[in-house]
């Protein structure tokens, strides 16, 4: 732009070298495509992207849209095979998810967005028992989980009874089978993980519905010879899930670190997402006093029981806690549940994660 006097003027010369910046600045565009595109969550997916990694020094850094990031980072494998040019991702949950990336390749920026959409891949009709037991626990307390199911229609039901062994990846569960009950009856299946499945550890039940309606109910108890000492665990559906965005508490709990009198709170969690997801829990006193927290990183339907869970955050006696539990992960859900075990007994007492109204 010039001036009558055919002067250009100072402010459109520094515009012009603010545009030239800028150009020079740009990224270049980076390409993503998705493999599957909608996707079932609990697929892993591969995003193919272009230019390709192929240089010293390259980078590309993915987020994908759910909390979780990857980088594909230039080695010797991109030089003898053309370039790497792709990351995979498995999500949690249903939902559409902006994919972004960044980084450098040969010296240039690049940057490139896509959109994916994911659909649900389980069934909000499962029920889940979150805790389940045939073990000698702290104390020699002999653990012992008892099953009912009853069938209040008016014809024969099958169902799946499946355990979700504890600290691992349960998505093809090894111990599972299929049951019948006829109309109008109850099956109860005492010592279930041993007597049905001959597994002794921990678990927590999923039961599948196939063909009609189920009541289930469940009791987890310390098998004494004079009797037991045991707690009500609620059947839950998977779509009373804790989700993303919800923060759910768990209240009345304590620990003392001796457990030579008291009580200790043990923490559960489970999964029930077919892609791995992160949990954080946040510890409290009573008073409302912060304790600390602490993130787990759950596999796809682990079951995760953290003993003695107080003692992650403090060495003190807790007489009166609460935890605060939720999920980072996008299109996530998951359970958690407190036991308050008196240290002298083995008396167990069941703490159910609430998310306020």
């Amino acid at each position: 732009m010039l001036t009558a006097d055919g002067v250009r003027p100072r402010w459109a010369a520094g515009l012009a070298i603010m545009l030239a910046l800028a150009a020079s600045a740009a990224a270049d565009p980076l390409t993503i495509t998705p493999s599957l595109n909608p996707a079932p969550a609990g697929i892993s997916v591969t995003f193919a992207f272009v230019p390709k990694v192929a240089h010293e020094d390259d980078l590309v850094t993915f987020a994908f849209g759910d909390g979780s990031t990857a980088s594909v980072v230039f080695s010797t494998d991109c030089a003898l095979f053309g370039g790497c040019g792709s990351t995979t991702h498995t999500y949690a949950g249903p939902g559409t998810f902006t994919v972004t990336a960044s980084g450098t390749i040969g010296g240039q920026a690049v940057s490139g967005t896509a959109q994916i959409t994911i659909t649900s891949s389980t069934a909000d009709t499962e029920l889940y028992v979150p805790t389940g037991a045939h073990l000698t626990g702290f104390n020699t307390v002999n653990w012992r989980t008892d099953l009912e199911i009853h069938n209040p229609g008016t014809r024969r039901v099958s169902y799946i009874i499946a355990l979700l062994l504890r600290n691992q990846d349960n998505n093809l569960p090894s111990l599972k089978g299929t049951f019948f009950l006829d109309a109008k009856r109850s099956a109860r299946y005492n010592d279930l993980l041993y007597a049905t499945f001959g597994f002794s550890g921990a678990a927590a039940i999923r039961l599948t519905p196939i063909d009609g309606p189920i009541i289930v109910t469940s009791r987890t108890y310390n098998q004494l010879p004079t009797g037991t000492y045991g707690q009500s665990v609620p059947t839950i559906p998977r779509a009373q899930a804790i989700g993303f965005s919800q923060d759910a508490r768990m209240i009345g709990l304590s620990h003392d670190p001796t457990l030579a009198a008291g009580y200790r709170t043990n923490l559960g969690f489970v999964n029930v997402s077919p892609a791995q997801i992160r949990v954080e829990a946040d510890f409290y006193l009573g008073t409302g006093g912060f304790l600390g927290q602490k993130s787990y990183d759950l596999l796809p339907f682990e079951f995760r029981q953290i003993d003695k869970a107080f003692e992650q955050v403090t060495a003190d006696p807790v007489d009166d806690g609460y935890i605060v539990v939720r999920t980072t992960t996008a299109g996530a859900k998951f359970f958690a549940n407190a036991v308050v075990v008196d240290n002298l007994t083995g008396d167990p007492t069941y703490v159910a994660a609430v998310v306020p109204e």
